[in-house]
């Protein structure tokens, strides 16, 4: 009874398997090039510096069914990439067939050159090693079966050469091979061997490692804006639900509020009633900063503007005490970025308010701007009394805040990671308990000059 391929029926596991496909068929073909033009190179050290005869034309003949197979996979390759494949069965029995070829014009290209006696049969240990990281374990297993089997017939019969002779040791003194000879060419074809497969097999660890790192960096970030998007809309349902009921309480307490003045009424319930009134206004302060820290205002254009219009932007939406004790570099350098201004200013903002309350009441922060050859550079750096490693991991980590309940939302650092992001930049945050915080923006900045017949506008942020 067959059994069923449990991995087609999931789309992760089925998206994983696509992305090791990939890179290691991409590397194949890369390779099976780099043999094509190494045979080539050999035959003909062989032949004109070593001055051996072999017959070089159905070598020839080889190399080149080799090359036009290559195209063709090349091609195949291509069109199997571009599918949106429910089952990789088709690709990896491409693969299978494309190595098992290899192992025919291998076996093919030693028969026409000694045989087993030839030092480069040892690349069948390449084309086995190939096969195991390739190859599926069921198609490794019948490759190095038919291996096997290709040895044997190569044993049995092959088109010798006389500089090699038969594969006898007896015969070595006989056909007069010195032994040195016969030492040095197999040592280099087994080196050049333990070379082709520890580059193939780094390289493609690598190129998987990296794909892995990608795939996981795409996954958190898909992830974050899944969370934002659920932070907006929760935002956005609890100031339209709890709008009315405190806009209805607000007005009911200034009402009684406005009894109470004209009445003999001890001081302690006009007190009670102002706090009243109070705690309503921080509830709707509350409500409107979740609401503006979990996004609401993404899908603002993305324009060309320059450090100074934002640095402006950020500084001048500040109360205006707190903004006295924000020292910002200058002069400004002149440099522009992409980016929607408001909801970048709002980010940063934010991060410049939690230096604010870091720091002592008294003293400032510095808010500088620095440029790289890529990247606009802003720093902001508090005077307060740092973060300890374990609470640096955390920090922006949705709803994660260390002020005081009711102080702040949490949302902030992970906004402003989330919008700077999207802008392909990133956010850096160094604490040293007792010495402060500083948190350094990185964002692209546009070093082309602007074309005045091009909008500025380039798209939304999402």
């Amino acid at each position: 009874m067959p059994q069923t391929n449990h991995f087609d029926n999931s789309p992760y596991l089925l998206e994983g398997r696509k992305a090791r496909l990939t890179i290691n068929t991409a590397w194949l073909i890369k390779l099976r090039w780099v043999a094509a033009f190494g045979q080539w190179i050999t035959i003909a050290f062989v032949m004109f510096l070593l001055g051996i005869e072999v017959r070089w034309q159905p070598l020839a003949l080889i190399i080149f069914v080799t090359a036009s197979s290559n195209l063709v996979f090349t091609y195949l390759f291509e069109q199997l990439r571009a599918r949106d494949l429910k089952s990789l069965t088709a690709w990896e029995t491409l693969l299978f067939a494309v190595m098992l070829l290899d192992l025919g014009f291998l076996t093919s290209m030693l028969y026409f050159t000694g045989g087993i006696s030839n030092p480069f049969s040892v690349f069948y240990l390449v084309n086995v090693a190939l096969a195991a990281i390739v190859l599926t374990p069921r198609n490794t297993g019948i490759l190095a079966l038919i291996t096997v089997g290709c040895i044997g017939l190569l044993l049995l019969a092959s088109y010798p050469l006389p500089f090699l002779g038969k594969w006898q040791i007896e015969n070595l003194t006989q056909s007069g091979i010195p032994v040195h000879v016969l030492l040095g060419g197999s040592s280099m074809a087994l080196a050049t061997c333990a070379m082709v497969v520890v580059y193939f097999t780094t390289r493609l660890n690598v190129e998987l490692q990296r794909k892995e790192a990608n795939l996981r960096r795409t996954e958190m970030q898909q992830a974050r804006s899944e969370k934002l998007e659920a932070l907006g809309t929760l935002a956005a349902g609890a100031a339209h639900e709890l709008s009315t009921p405190l806009a209805t309480i607000a007005v009911v307490a200034k009402e009684v509020q406005r009894e109470l003045e004209t009445g003999d009424i001890p001081v302690e319930i006009k007190e009670d009633i102002d706090l009243i009134r109070s705690e309503l206004d921080r509830c709707r302060t509350i409500l409107d900063q979740m609401s503006t820290d979990a996004g609401q205002a993404t899908g603002e254009p993305i324009v060309v503007i320059s450090a100074e219009e934002l640095i402006n932007e950020v500084v001048d939406r500040i109360e205006f005490q707190q903004s006295k004790r924000v020292r910002v570099s200058s002069p400004l350098p002149s440099l522009e970025v992409k980016a929607p201004l408001h909801l970048l200013a709002q980010a940063i903002r934010g991060l410049v308010k939690n230096a604010l309350d870091a720091t002592p009441v008294g003293d400032s922060i510095d808010l500088r701007l620095n440029a790289s050859e890529e990247n606009l550079l802003l720093t902001i750096q508090d005077h307060g009394t740092g973060m300890p490693p374990h609470i640096l991991a955390r920090i922006g980590e949705p709803f994660f805040t260390t002020k005081e309940p009711g102080s702040g939302t949490g949302l902030g650092v992970f906004l402003a990671k989330n919008v700077v992001e999207k802008l392909e930049g990133n956010v850096h945050i160094d604490s040293i308990a007792d010495q402060g915080t500083t948190v350094t923006i990185s964002i692209p900045r546009i070093r082309a000059p602007r074309n005045g017949n091009s909008p500025p506008n380039s798209g939304r942020i999402a």
